[in-house]
């Protein structure tokens, strides 16, 4: 039986590279006939563009919230379970409300920040 080699074992076997450099030299023939040509101006990808990061930005978002409250959920510092007041529950619960998304909120920023930078 063979031995399943990994994907960074094929990339470095002598059969890939001879493989790719063979479709190297087919492509740039290729690129010699002017065989692929952009038929769209840069106006049209730049708009495209903004069109999918409008779509995605507020997806993004979302995903990221959520996964902020599923992570916020696996530490014990952010279970209400853990937190009493003498005010009584109501108080608690506008207590506990602020506390927890005054930190989300901030997790939210400090991760998109992470992301963006």
């Amino acid at each position: 039986m063979a031995k399943s080699r990994t994907l960074n074992e094929i990339r470095q076997s002598k059969e890939y590279q001879q493989a790719k450099g063979h479709a190297s030299v087919a492509l740039q023939e290729l690129k010699g006939e002017n065989f692929y040509r952009n038929p769209f101006s840069h106006a049209d990808v730049d708009k495209t563009v903004k069109v999918i990061v409008e779509n995605l930005k507020n997806e993004m978002y979302d995903i990221i919230f959520q996964a902020v409250c599923d992570e916020m959920n696996q530490h014990y510092v952010f279970d209400s379970t853990e937190y009493l007041t003498e005010a009584g529950l109501e108080l608690f619960e506008d207590e506990w409300f602020e506390f927890y998304h005054t930190h989300h909120g901030d997790i939210i920023n400090q991760v998109i920040k992470g992301i963006t930078n």
